[in-house]
This record gives C-alpha cells, sequence and structure tokens, in this order.
C-alpha cells in the first residue's frame, strides 16, 4: 500500500474523532498540511518544537503521523509510544504506531497493535482496512529476510591480545630472563571493518520454519596488517513453535583467518528452546556443540561443548529499556590427550541492555565474565593455567534515517592468568555506520 493509499484508508479513524480537538497555531496548521496529504511539511513544521513539546499527546499524535508518512517511520514511533504512554486506551494512536511497525518490518509488533485495534468497537471500513493489514502481515511472515551492512574505522590499544611485557621469566628453565619477539608483545593500530550479514525465516506451516543465517565480519589493521582478521559464519536449521515455546535446532560453521590464513575452521550443531512469558519477556535454555579443527596447529584441534540459560525483559514507556542475563558453561576438551593443557572449562555470565534516550538516541551496553579452567600443567611456566576474563562495552546509537543507524562503541577486555603471557588488557573504540535493509 502506498503511504497515500493508506492515509485515505485510515482517514476515518485518524482524523475524524482525533484532530478535532487540537487547539493552537501549530497544531492546527499541522492538521491542514496532513489534510492537504503534505506530511513531510507538516514533520519539517513539528519536529523543531520536540523537545519543549513532547509529552503532549496532542502534540506528539500530530508528530507522529507527520514523521510517518513523511518517511521517518522509528520517529513517528517515538512520538507515538508517548502518547500511549499516557493514553494507553487512544485507539487512534496505537492504530498508527502499528503502521509505523509495518513500515520498519517490524511484522509482530504491528500484527499485536492492530490486532489491538480490531479487538475495540471501531468503524466497519476502519476494521476492513485492519483485516487488510493483517492479511499482509500474513503473507509476508511466510519468508523473511533481513540483511545489513556496517562499516567502521577504530583505534585498537591491542591487536593481538598480547602481554605489555617484553621480558619474561620461563620457570622451566630457572626463572631465565627471555625477550619476546614483538609479535608477542601489545600492539596497538588504527582499522577499518566491514561486516555484513542475512538472516531469513521461511515458514512450512503454522508450527515449522527454516531459519538461517549468513554472515562475514572483516577486519583490516592500518599497519599490523598481520593481525587481520577475517571471520565467517553460517547456520541453518529448523524452528517448531507451538503456543509460547519454540524450540530451534541446526548446524552452524565458522571460517576463521589471520592475515589471510586459513586459522580455524568450526563446525557443529546448536539447540534452543525459547519461553515467552509475554511479548515483552522471554526465557530460553541453550547448547552448543563444536569441532574445532587448526590446519596448521593440529595439536590444538578440540570438540566444543557449551549450554546454558538466558532471560530477556523489554519495558513499555518512553525509553523502552530491554535487559537480557545469560549464565553458561561447558568443556572444551583437546583430541590429543597429551596437550591437556590446551583443554579448558568455561564458565561465564553476562548482562546487558539497551535504553531508549529519545529523538532517535539509544545508549546500550553489557558486560561479561568467563573463567577457564585449564585441564594440565603448562609445560614452560608449571603451573595449571587459570584465566579470568572481562569484559565490558558501551554505546551511543543514532537513528539517522530509516534503515540507516551510526554508531559510537567503546569496549575493554581485562583478561587475568597466572600465565603472563596469557594476561593482558585491551580497549577498542569505534565509529561506526549500520545499514538495515
Amino acid at each position: 500500500m502506498t503511504r497515500t493509499v493508506s492515509r485515505t484508508l485510515f482517514a476515518s479513524i485518524l482524523f475524524c474523532v482525533a484532530l478535532s480537538a487540537f487547539a493552537d497555531a501549530v497544531t492546527d496548521r499541522a492538521k491542514v498540511l496532513l489534510q492537504r496529504n503534505d506530511p513531510a511539511s507538516a514533520y519539517k513544521l513539528l519536529q523543531p518544537l520536540e523537545p519543549q513539546r513532547a509529552g503532549d499527546p496532542e502534540f506528539d499524535y500530530l508528530l507522529g503521523i507527520a514523521a510517518l508518512d513523511a518517511g521517518q517511520p522509528e520517529r513517528a514511533v517515538f512520538a507515538l509510544e508517548r502518547v500511549l504512554a499516557l493514553q494507553p486506551d487512544n485507539l487512534q494512536a496505537r492504530a498508527e504506531i502499528a503502521r509505523a511497525y509495518w513500515a520498519m518490518g517490524e511484522r509482530e509488533a504491528a500484527k499485536r497493535e492492530f490486532e489491538a485495534v480490531r479487538a475495540r468497537q471501531v468503524p466497519s471500513e476502519v476494521r476492513a482496512t485492519i483485516e487488510r493489514f493483517l492479511s499482509a502481515i500474513a503473507s509476508a511472515e511466510h519468508t523473511r529476510i533481513d540483511s545489513y551492512l556496517e562499516l567502521a574505522f577504530g583505534y585498537d590499544t591491542n591487536v593481538n591480545s598480547a602481554t605489555p611485557n617484553s621480558t619474561i621469566a620461563i620457570p622451566l628453565l630457572g626463572n631465565s630472563a627471555f625477550a619476546l619477539a614483538p609479535s608477542l608483545t601489545e600492539t596497538d593500530d588504527r582499522f577499518l571493518n566491514f561486516a555484513a550479514g542475512t538472516n531469513f525465516t521461511r515458514k512450512l506451516n503454522l508450527a515449522w520454519s527454516v531459519v538461517g543465517a549468513f554472515s562475514g565480519n572483516f577486519r583490516q589493521n592500518l599497519k599490523q596488517s598481520a593481525f587481520s582478521t577475517d571471520t565467517v559464519d553460517g547456520s541453518l536449521g529448523l524452528r517448531y513453535t507451538r503456543g509460547l515455546e519454540a524450540i530451534t535446532v541446526g548446524t552452524q560453521g565458522q571460517h576463521f583467518a589471520v592475515d589471510a590464513d586459513q586459522y580455524r575452521t568450526t563446525g557443529g550443531l546448536i539447540g534452543q528452546w525459547q519461553h515467552s512469558f509475554d511479548e515483552r519477556t522471554q526465557a530460553s535454555v541453550f547448547g552448543q556443540y563444536a569441532s574445532l579443527h587448526y590446519p596448521t596447529q593440529g595439536v590444538r584441534n578440540a570438540h566444543r561443548g557449551i549450554v546454558g540459560v538466558a532471560y530477556a525483559q523489554a519495558f513499555s514507556g518512553e525509553y523502552a529499556p530491554a535487559l537480557f542475563v545469560s549464565l553458561y558453561g561447558g568443556e572444551e576438551k583437546q583430541v590429543d590427550d597429551t596437550f591437556a593443557h590446551l583443554g579448558h572449562k568455561p564458565v561465564g555470565a553476562r548482562l546487558g541492555g539497551q535504553w531508549r534516550l529519545g529523538g532517535g538516541w539509544s545508549l546500550f551496553g553489557a558486560v561479561s565474565y568467563e573463567r577457564r579452567k585449564y585441564g594440565g600443567t603448562e609445560p614452560l611456566f608449571l603451573v595449571t593455567r587459570e584465566d579470568k576474563q572481562t569484559d565490558v562495552n558501551l554505546g551511543l546509537s543514532y537513528l539517522w534515517r530509516s534503515g540507516t543507524t551510526l554508531l559510537l562503541q567503546a569496549a575493554h577486555t581485562s583478561n587475568s592468568s597466572n600465565v603472563v603471557l596469557n594476561d593482558f588488557d585491551r580497549s577498542v573504540a569505534s565509529v561506526s555506520a549500520r545499514f538495515n535493509f
């Protein structure tokens, strides 16, 4: 449906009831522009006043309509959410936010809001329009493809995740001091990063779907090219959904290269059971098995198994915060028992979230902790290695235009180890642009 057709179809519910109550000159002018089918001018009129008038349901409602029909559905959602936070029974605003979700490709959210309006007493022509939208959503749900492209520039204080020490003592050799090669010590650099990927869902029937994902991440250091990396990931599986439950099983693989030379390949199985308490609350149990193969370092070949639980909660309101937490544990066991000191048992936790700040801005971040206890004595250092790694990242995103997000991110990794070669700190800062299709 075109925006013009959508405006006509929703005219009875959007204008005949709600707009008649507005009373000031700015909103009166905006109503005239919208009735003349000139949403771009209405949005240009209202948007500069948003910082002063956000929170006024009448203003926010008009701003939401103008933004939506001017091709800014994300901005429309921000404004209409403010209306619904104060007036949850405002059917006009709920119908418009449903249309905004549909324009953004958020089909589940659009479906939920359209159905909420349909369940109430609304004019027959409005109900017919909603049915057409719901039919379009049902048709689109058979196959869904979401893709992205991201370009980034950044600075890394430790591109090789190495110790800052230039010399170390070797216990096996009587604690004699040895100078480390430059490649084994902390090295900083600037970098360029290119990432792209696609996710798809193909519904086979009401219960079964084929799901898959493919992505690539290519990082080029500007000076230290020996530590540039290429990562390609892929997965394919089946999902069974019934009521509030969803079970996904599938295969996954990864190719990881350093300086364009293959370093490691991974292949295995994944499984997840997910329970939705409601549309904003989910819990899941997941498991993963993978076979790790190192073409030039066969002694590192291993089998890795991980199990864990996760919980996610999204909140309503102007800032719409969302939080998640996960706990996991497992084992990475070396194929060759002679090198048991290369295998380990990881246990970890992760906590993160996102908060909308308004005006297209969002804040997001996460913190994680992992302890790894290794399976044997290190031959050179005469201890059983144990690592404790903490990762913290924080970012700010700005929705510049529909489908285009600008991001500023900073991350820090601290890996504390009783083997000096593996004890390091690393900080990364980057700016990027992400394009969603």
